[in-house]
């Protein structure tokens, strides 16, 4: 089954598409006002890493094709780049390929939004702050 059959998959890839414009739109108006981000509120609180710390980083780093830097400063960016850009590609060939005689092809099939991608996101987001604070805190070992 093609799972953009299913009326609430398909609303729900084409609001993340919608969605997925939206921020590439601000972070090119941000980018060409050259608007600066504060550093971490948390951070210059406590002296520990948040749980988002490094993630504007990360993604920097991904947009100028340094996966490994991008890894180490928050995983989450890359993890949820490569899922989300499977589940673009997937749907948006589901949603192409109309009444093609190859749609049983798995990748033709689309891919559905399921929960499980969501909690590993906040696996890894946990394991990393709290990797990182016990690395700063044990081995005063900034990231």
């Amino acid at each position: 089954m093609n799972v953009m059959d299913d009326h609430g998959q398909k609303k729900i890839f084409l609001t993340s598409l919608t969605l997925a414009a939206a921020l590439i739109g601000l972070l090119a108006l941000l980018a060409a006002a050259r608007v600066t981000l504060p550093p971490c509120l948390f951070f210059r609180l406590t002296g520990l890493y948040c749980p988002g710390c490094g993630g504007t980083r990360a993604f920097l780093a991904l947009l100028h094709g340094h996966f490994l830097a991008s890894l180490i400063y928050h995983p989450v960016v890359l993890y949820g780049t490569a899922v989300y850009g499977i589940y673009l590609l997937r749907n948006l060939l589901a949603l192409f390929s109309g009444k093609s005689s190859l749609k049983s092809h798995f990748l033709l099939r689309g891919m559905a939004f399921r929960d499980i991608y969501l909690y590993i996101a906040i696996g890894i987001i946990l394991a990393n702050w709290i990797s990182k604070n016990i690395l700063l805190l044990a081995f005063h070992l900034a990231l």
